[in-house]
């Protein structure tokens, strides 16, 4: 499969994606080709990439184990676009089960990013969810968390961001 030649395409369909993953899972193509796909400077070609990365987490988080400091530091890095920056966070909010420890550098992320009106609402509320996921493992933590969620004013915060408060406090 020339999964360059599937991913340049304007656009790329949920069964390419799929058929890309379905070749990754049995062995016919190497995750580490994805991911040098996602370190290039074509912003198409890494945007499909981290879509396919995305769905493969979905159904084999193992697979992008080895990659989790890396993608974090595709985060902190702050070059990415807004699409982009989402598929990243939603794949470390997946990752997040697989591991124990708190990745402070993912979090101080989150935590920074909730009351960022510039950044896209999705991006957000990916950010909400991280920050208590990773908050819940040290319950002090979500002190921090609950104080910058009282910085949001409510009444002007989209329904995503009232939801994802809500839902933390709920569970704090």
């Amino acid at each position: 499969m020339d999964i360059i030649a599937i991913l340049s395409v304007k656009s790329l369909h949920k069964s390419s994606v799929d058929a890309i993953v379905g070749d990754i899972l049995v062995g016919d193509t190497d995750i580490s080709t994805l991911w040098e796909i996602t370190c290039g400077d074509d912003p198409r070609l890494v945007w499909h990439a981290v879509w396919v990365m995305e769905v493969l987490c979905k159904k084999e988080r193992s697979l992008l184990l080895p990659y989790r400091r890396k993608i974090v530091e595709k985060i902190l890095a702050g070059n990415c676009e807004d699409g982009e920056l989402r598929l990243w966070l939603n794949i470390s909010l997946m990752l997040l089960s697989e591991t124990k420890d708190i990745d402070v550098d993912l979090l101080n992320f989150s935590l920074d990013n909730i009351c960022n009106m510039r950044l896209p609402v999705a991006v957000r509320a990916v950010c909400i969810k991280i920050a208590y996921q990773l908050c819940k493992r040290e319950p002090e933590l979500l002190k921090e968390l609950q104080a910058v969620l009282s910085m949001l004013d409510m009444k002007d915060e989209p329904p995503a961001i009232k939801c994802g408060v809500k839902k933390v406090m709920a569970k704090k």
